[in-house]
């Protein structure tokens, strides 16, 4: 760090260099930082390029607007990024006056980074004592309208340092929470992933909820909540059976060696992958929000028959609404398309383990249906029954059953996925020559079903293959209305 700061240093003659923030904060506090926070009196983003140039690192534009620079380090063993931005006043303590929170607002020279302690400064006598009982006040009560990401920003620091929220500042929450929308959804998407990325982050988001921050960021929760209580088992409705299906999900995600003992290394390997998604999205995260939102189209398909209500087709809408919160959070398209099949199929693996008899080739279809969703599709089916077990509805052999069976789909799914690929004995091509076919999605069902006839061992070589394309073609045909 000395060394990075050194050259930092080397950088700033003629600036007026600050470490600000939550740097300054993780500094005091001797916490671990993941950024450097920095703040110039003067032209930022020619010193950021200048300090880019001179660690070799990529420099991005975070807002021009207000002046907001990153810099991507290469070696991400003492710190991933530094942010540098423009003092936010005519100096650093006008700069410290317009930030966030008070445990934020706290500074020191660049120059004496070593000692840094000595040197700091803070926006007012609040500041110390806040940081001294980790507790998350505002520096000033137009904090929120200034920023209104700096709501959700709050709930993202309690889950990550686990201060305390003040009554004031969660009043004030709830008061401005309609101005969540003003932040821009890219940095919303960020934040609340953040906050779902903690073990417990269920607890929080139940403090966020009752600020009414939660109902404010997603329409769909207003939804759930006014959904009629009578028709669910869950005597909250059906925002406590989905608020309740989040907490399975987190609960199963913290103890996977425990609900899967032979596959927990594949499944933590899986669901901690930070590089298959956009920025800050895992698959454990993305798992909790699709538990929270599988059930989301219910208000819209509730049907009552006799005594009882249906949602006939909740999970095909319910997948088109989420892909549109999705768009509207400008999230990725793998996530967003991977979020989509979960909750279009969440309701499958339950028609799969109902009868506590699954045979291999219905699991072998299932695991090429879903490929590499299937960790997620199951663990999500299993965090829905989950949800239900404090209400007894079903008997402790009916869930001790439905896990035993996502237990072996799981083992199954991996024993597959490890195994040496099968012998392509066939192709298109070959296909469409043989059986004078063009281009189309028939292919598709002809090569699944030589797949699926090679993996239960009926059939090995592409004279089979044939032979079995030969005995589909009628059926595939009539599905496609080829003559």
């Amino acid at each position: 760090m000395e060394k990075l700061i050194k050259k930092i240093v080397g950088c700033s003659k003629g600036y007026e260099v600050y470490g600000v923030g939550g740097f300054a904060r993780d500094l005091y506090l001797k916490r671990r930082h993941a950024d450097i926070d920095l703040a110039v009196g003067k032209d930022a983003q020619k010193f950021a390029k200048n300090t880019a140039s001179a660690l070799a690192a990529k420099l991005v534009v975070l807002d021009d607007l207000n002046k907001v620079y990153r810099i991507i380090l290469k070696d991400k063993s003492i710190v991933s990024n530094i942010d540098i931005s423009l003092f936010d006043g005519k100096n650093i303590e006008e700069d410290l006056k317009n930030r966030d929170f008070t445990v934020n607002a706290a500074a020191f020279n660049i120059a004496y980074f070593k000692d840094y302690k000595r040197n700091m400064i803070f926006a007012d006598k609040r500041c110390l004592a806040d940081l001294k009982n980790k507790t998350l006040n505002t520096v000033s009560k137009a904090a929120f309208k200034k920023d209104p990401l700096r709501m959700l920003r709050a709930f993202r620091f309690m889950a990550e340092t686990g201060f305390k929220i003040t009554p004031e500042t969660l009043k004030q929450i709830k008061s401005n929470a309609k101005l969540i929308k003003q932040a821009a959804p890219e940095r919303i998407k960020n934040e609340f992933f953040r906050i779902l990325s903690v073990p417990n982050s269920c607890g929080v988001l139940k403090i966020m909820d009752k600020s009414g921050l939660l109902t404010a960021l997603f329409c769909e929760i207003t939804k759930m909540k006014k959904a009629l209580k009578k028709y669910y088992y869950h005597p909250g409705g059906l925002f406590q059976h989905s608020f309740e299906a989040m907490e399975a999900a987190e609960n199963i995600l913290n103890d996977l060696k425990k609900y899967f003992p032979d596959n927990f290394n594949e499944l933590e390997e899986h669901f901690s992958d930070k590089e298959k998604y956009s920025e800050n999205v895992t698959g454990a995260n993305l798992l909790k929000f699709a538990a929270l939102f599988h059930d989301n189209a219910k208000p819209e398909t509730a049907k009552k028959e006799g005594n009882k209500m249906r949602f006939f087709g909740h999970e095909l809408l319910g997948a088109e609404k989420i892909e549109e919160i999705m768009k509207t959070l400008k999230a990725g398209k793998k996530e967003t398309a991977v979020i989509k099949f979960l909750i279009e199929n969440h309701m499958r693996p339950s028609t799969l383990t109902k009868n506590n008899i699954v045979t291999d080739k219905a699991a072998l279809k299932f695991f090429r249906d879903a490929g590499e969703n299937t960790p997620d599709l199951l663990l999500l089916s299993m965090s829905d029954w989950h949800s239900y077990k404090r209400l007894k509805v079903f008997s402790p052999n009916e869930l001790k059953n439905q896990e035993k069976s996502v237990r072996r789909l799981i083992s199954m799914y991996y024993k597959v996925k490890n195994t040496k690929p099968l012998p392509k004995i066939t192709n298109g091509n070959i296909i469409m020559k043989r059986f004078k076919l063009k281009p189309g999605p028939w292919l598709k069902d002809l090569l699944e079903a030589v797949t699926q006839a090679q993996q239960e061992g009926k059939i090995s070589t592409g004279k089979e293959a044939l032979k079995l394309i030969s005995s589909k073609l009628s059926s595939v045909k009539k599905k496609y209305k080829l003559t």
